[in-house]
């Protein structure tokens, strides 16, 4: 299968799962509000943080693995791929156990996180079942990898959402009967049992060499490269750990539960944006791995400069679209109380534009292996992150918080990592990059005042009209002006050409 079809596939999966899925999730997460309170909100905020911070531990050993595998892959190499599993395996059972062990060990800390002791019984329990629930991925979830380096990611993806809207399903049913947040928990944890069990034995039944227990090794040279990839994604991991996933813990500890709550529903909606979007490029990923192990990587530019185009259209559109629409959906979804201010808001969005203008260097960093060469930019990134969020949040409070991530990117992620990829990917001059990120960025600023001036004209006296008027303004505006814009391109008119052959392709 050719690797436009797979990445169609993958594509068209993994987007119907995942919108399924995120509605099942907003049913859930309004049934939540009504039968529990913020205060829980804040807590499932403030422990994934805390996961989020020891899943340290995995240490970029996956990504390293899976750029290993493309090659094999590419070349029906069965020995390696089975000796870079069995690899995996015994990596993961490692770090799943020391996640485990090291997490369970915080449960004493969890008070001195909170600003403010909430009136909620169990806490240590309730930490508990998540720390159980995230070692549980490590132990059982690793065979995934392959189906996603083999371009197969719309398997993964089928079993995946089918489990979380099953689980949501669940969640619901438990917390209109009972109100008990331990059960809605225990739900969580068996779906994720259930759901990796099920795809380990899928993986099998694709790949039945990989049950051959015999041991296989790797050579001295192939073992030295993955040491050397993991070696430096661990920098990697560690920068983005403690830059995606401290934002809770700070806002738990230098404003409030409550806030961490209230910040839990942006991020929700947002997830549910960037994930639909996310599966353009996971799913792609091992597609360009795929073939930059069969050309050049400098072949690769021009696939480069279609998705960058594509990037720039879809988030500055998605960006807009939060801007405007985020209080004004919350306000009908959960109620006004569930609001953040303008200003707040403003800087969450910001901080969305910036981090996904990077997905496509970030795509082909990862598919042509430059994990060594900016290897520190992670740490230098956190520690920017951290001591800027603090400082300012003792001066500004909550959006402090989000300013430190906003100065951290810029300072860093943004010229260190298309700086890498031009240098030692695409051996080109960085300039041209720049200009055409300075001509999408202007066009996006353009479409947004103009997009606020209409906005500002419409005031209905139901809410939900309002929303509804808005909502079309924002669909139609921003892409228009996008296309006046572009529609001379070259980027444009092969951006057309693609979707074509997308099309003619789903008609086969």
């Amino acid at each position: 299968m050719s690797r436009l079809a797979n990445s169609v596939r993958n594509i068209k999966v993994g987007t119907i799962g995942l919108l399924v899925s995120y509605l099942c999730s907003f049913i859930s997460r309004k049934v939540f509000v009504v039968y529990l309170s913020a205060e829980y909100l804040g807590l499932n905020g403030l422990f994934s943080n805390i996961l989020s911070l020891l899943s340290l531990a995995e240490l970029g050993v996956g990504s390293a693995i899976c750029f290993s595998l493309y090659k094999p892959l590419a070349f029906k190499e069965t020995y390696k791929i089975q000796a870079l599993m069995q690899l995996y395996r015994k990596a993961y059972t490692i770090i799943g156990l020391a996640v485990l062990v090291v997490g369970l060990s915080f449960t004493p800390l969890l008070p001195y996180l909170l600003k403010d002791i909430p009136d909620i019984s169990n806490l240590g329990l309730l930490y508990s079942l998540y720390v159980v629930n995230s070692a549980c991925t490590y132990f059982l979830s690793y065979k995934r990898t392959i189906l996603i380096a083999d371009q197969k990611r719309y398997i993964d993806s089928l079993y995946y959402y089918s489990f979380q809207i099953i689980k949501n399903l669940l969640q619901i049913v438990v917390l209109i009967a009972t109100r008990n947040y331990i059960l809605f928990l225990a739900v969580m944890l068996v779906m994720t049992i259930i759901e990796n069990l099920v795809i380990s034995n899928k993986v099998n039944s694709i790949y039945p060499f990989l049950k051959d227990k015999g041991k296989k090794e790797l050579s001295r040279d192939e073992k030295f490269q993955i040491k050397r990839n993991v070696f430096a994604l661990t920098f990697h991991k560690i920068g983005s750990v403690l830059v995606n996933g401290t934002d809770n813990i700070l806002l738990v500890k230098f404003v409030s539960l409550v806030s961490a709550g209230l910040y839990a529903n942006y991020i929700m909606i947002q997830s549910a944006i960037t994930g639909i979007i996310s599966i353009i490029f996971s799913s792609i990923t091992a597609s360009v791995g795929n073939l930059s192990v069969e050309k050049e990587s400098e072949g690769s530019k021009p696939v480069f400069d279609q998705l960058f185009f594509i990037s720039s259209w879809i988030f500055g559109f998605s960006a807009l679209c939060l801007l405007f629409l985020f209080n004004p959906f919350i306000s009908l979804w959960l109620g006004s109380e569930y609001l953040f201010s303008p200003g707040v808001v403003f800087v969450i969005v910001l901080n969305f534009y910036l981090s996904n203008m990077l997905r496509p260097v970030r795509t082909f960093k990862d598919s042509l292996g430059l994990f060594w060469a900016d290897r520190y930019k992670s740490l230098f990134e956190s520690l920017i992150n951290l001591g800027v969020s603090i400082f300012l949040a003792m001066y500004f409070g909550l959006i402090g918080v989000f300013i430190g991530t906003t100065v951290s990117n810029l300072a860093t992620c943004f010229w260190i990592e298309p700086y890498v990829l031009y240098k030692q990917g695409f051996n080109k001059p960085l300039g041209s990059y720049y200009m055409t990120y300075f001509v999408y960025s202007l066009v996006f600023v353009v479409a947004g005042f103009i997009t606020f001036g209409l906005l500002s004209l419409v005031e209905l006296d139901n809410h939900l009209l309002d929303f509804l008027a808005s909502m079309c303004i924002c669909a139609i505006v921003p892409n228009l002006v996008f296309l006046i814009a572009f529609y001379r391109t070259s980027e444009f008119r092969n951006t057309i050409l693609l979707f074509e052959k997308i099309m003619h392709h789903n008609k086969k």
